[in-house]
């Protein structure tokens, strides 16, 4: 204990420097976009803007714009809605900060459960020194960055934070067990995402293993039945109380939700193959993509499922004889964590995806342990046999953490910077997973969002070999051809992708936006209306709706969903105009003869519409107008950039997104504007 006492000021040092790290391998995060489902999460979901908690708590739907993915979390609604609060708008800097607050103190969280289990097979003074490195290490992992760039993905911070926490109260607060208090961060963690359930059999393997001090083979000889039974009995509140909330969070589920899985069977024999492509990412997180192209292994006697398998039956190996050495416990403990916190996303119940890097977060607290432990006493057993090589073993010991930390912080850093936009990070899995139906859609997204409408239909075009009958690629045909000047071909794409999602809220809103751009909002205003039964929180078809009902002049039905919009979004002031003054003096006519009020908001907004409908003369005109009057406006700016660049006008573009951030610095549309614009000037400087 001497050692603890005199290095405890170096102890308190490394452990400002272990954050420090993971601070600085995540700052350049704070500017990155919203992906995937942030855009249904947080950007279209009209809940989020305003702190009504009660109500995340009572309905499901509240939590996504999207029916199909609107599953029970409301724990990650509520934090949401927080951000958008202190943030005083969908301000992205302020949901990045809040996600990295979160996944520091699951970090020292991590850090104080590894150094209790360490403790516990072997008392040293010397194990924070393991302890330390270890949770720095889960915490840099390069693999962690799909959690920590999406906004919705933080699901997976607060259900780890309650599965520790759940260990830490048992561990330091002894007198909480009685009552077990121990399973209140469980039950919280599981109202973010309900896998946290499954600490109930994490107690069980711990308890076993630490307490009652039972190998997997003693599991198997009737002498050590009474330690066993005594084990089941001391976990069997937590199964209890896991099923329980598990069950009734299933239970709160919109109706809605569809996972989107095919067949069990190939879903699992396929889930082998991933087992080690997951294990294979933790030493080696090269590769990484946001979105795989792999598809369901259809024969079990593929070379993929041989090599699965053999991984696993090499892991359960490694548990056995792991289990039947005190000292190695945490080894055995790290590893049943890894297995068992894959078994909810990698096992029998299938989902969309075969493979996603955010699934292996929870996992990895684990494996990072098992690892890291494994080798400190692999270091420690060579050692012993060599006492003078003991100062050799030890810097090189020290050194390959500084070298495993380092390379994963600096992977993490320059993985960060593929996040950045929609365009960077559907680029690198277009390149990385080239037969991804969704990803080359989504890359054909942001070229059409430049103009390059030519561009996009070409990948639209290869999307379609992949995803025949995916009802968004066909929306995105529709948008592409309408802007090529092809209407009617337009329409056909919009007609298939109401076949193929007819209870789908996205296609109707698309074909309803298409008909008032095309002047006709009688035949647009049923499928705005379905988009909105389907989908009450997506902001942008009610806005629309709002707006078609004014233009039609349907005043009765404008009051009513602005009064019921205003219940949703208290004291906005788009939509507490429609109640208070006359709607035709308040909106826009796209897309020319605006009508609209004379205000820098009014003048935005109506810019915005034009630049919608691909009238980038009229959105820059009107953007204009709105810096006129108000000349500090930066969103003004940033749509006379976007004008400008639609319009290939890069030096403008440049002067005008570069004002936007002067006037906002954390704008990070302008910010993308500005990097569209700088990387097509630099290639025409080539």
């Amino acid at each position: 204990m001497a050692g603890k006492g005199r290095y405890a000021w170096a102890f308190s040092g490394a452990c400002v420097v272990a954050v420090v790290i993971l601070v600085s391998a995540y700052s350049n995060s704070l500017e990155n976009a919203l992906h995937f489902d942030d855009k249904y999460v947080v950007e279209g979901n009209l809940y989020i803007r305003s702190l009504n908690i009660p109500l995340f708590f009572h309905d499901a739907s509240t939590g996504n714009s999207l029916p199909a993915n609107a599953v029970y979390r409301p724990l990650v609604t509520t934090s949401l809605a927080l951000d958008y609060w202190l943030a005083g708008g969908l301000k992205l800097r302020q949901f990045h900060v809040s996600q990295i607050t979160m996944f520091v103190l699951l970090g020292v969280a991590v850090f104080f459960l590894y150094l209790r289990l360490m403790n516990l097979a072997e008392e040293h003074w010397w194990t924070r020194w393991v302890a330390l490195p270890a949770a720095t290490l889960y915490a840099v992992h390069t693999t962690n960055t799909e959690t920590l760039n999406l906004m919705h993905a933080r699901s997976e911070l607060l259900s780890g934070l309650g599965v520790v926490g759940s260990f830490l109260v048992y561990f330091y607060l002894p007198r909480s067990r009685r009552s077990y208090l121990y399973l209140l961060p469980m039950i919280v963690g599981a109202l973010a995402k309900s896998p946290a359930v499954m600490f109930a059999p994490l107690f069980f393997v711990y308890v076993m293993l630490f307490e009652q001090r039972l190998s997997l083979p003693d599991v198997l000889a009737s002498r050590s039945w009474a330690a066993l039974r005594a084990a089941i009995l001391k976990s069997v509140p937590a199964f209890i109380v896991g099923l329980i909330v598990f069950v009734g969070i299933g239970a709160m589920d919109a109706p809605t939700v569809n996972y989107g899985g095919g067949d069990r069977v190939h879903y699992l024999q396929t889930q082998f193959f991933v087992w080690l492509h997951y294990g294979r990412l933790f030493f080696l997180p090269a590769g990484l993509t946001a979105d795989t192209d792999w598809t369901l292994i259809g024969n079990w006697y593929d070379t993929r499922v041989i090599a699965g398998l053999s991984f696993i039956v090499s892991l359960l190996w490694v548990l056995w004889f792991t289990s039947k050495r005190p000292s190695l416990r945490p080894v055995c403990f790290g590893l049943a964590w890894f297995a068992l916190a894959l078994l909810p996303t990698s096992s029998i119940v299938p989902l969309a995806e075969v493979s996603n890097e955010h699934r292996v977060f929870f996992p990895y607290i684990g494996l990072t342990l098992a690892v890291v432990w494994g080798f400190a006493q692999l270091v420690g057993r060579w050692s012993e046999r060599r006492p003078r090589m003991i100062p050799v073993a030890t810097s090189a010991a020290v050194v390959l953490a500084l070298v495993a930390i380092s390379g994963n912080a600096v992977g993490t850093y320059e993985r960060n910077k593929v996040w950045l936009t929609e365009e960077s990070l559907w680029r690198d899995v277009s390149e990385k997973s080239p037969a991804n139906g969704r990803g080359l859609m989504n890359y054909g997204v942001t070229l059409m969002a430049q103009a390059k409408f030519a561009e996009a239909k070409g990948l639209f075009e290869r999307a379609l070999v992949y995803n025949p009958n995916y009802a968004a690629l066909h929306i995105n045909l529709g948008i592409v051809t309408d802007r090529l000047g092809q209407p009617a071909v337009a329409e056909s794409y919009f007609a298939r992708a109401l076949q193929l999602g007819p209870d789908e809220p996205t296609p109707h809103f698309f074909y309803g936006r298409w008909l008032v751009e095309r002047g006709r909002s009688a035949e647009a205003i049923p499928h705005l209306q379905r988009a909105i039964a389907l989908s009450p929180g997506d902001a942008a078809a009610r806005y629309l709706l709002l707006e078609t009902y004014a233009k039609a002049g349907r005043t009765a039905e404008l009051k009513a969903l602005a009064a019921e919009t205003l219940v949703m979004l208290p004291g906005d002031p788009q939509v507490d105009r429609y109640l208070n003054q006359q709607a035709e003096a308040v909106l826009p006519v796209l897309p020319s003869g605006m009508t609209v009020k004379d205000t820098p908001d009014d003048l935005v907004n109506v810019s915005l519409r034009l630049y919608q409908a691909g009238d980038f003369q009229g959105s820059l005109e009107a953007a204009t107008r709105a810096i006129a009057l108000k000349p500090d406006f930066p969103e003004a700016y940033n749509n006379v950039a976007a004008a400008y660049a639609s319009m290939q006008k890069w030096d403008e573009a440049i002067q005008a997104a570069t004002e936007a951030l002067r006037l906002r610095p954390d704008f990070p549309l302008a910010r993308n504007n500005l990097a569209w614009a700088t990387a097509e000037k630099r290639k025409l400087t080539k």
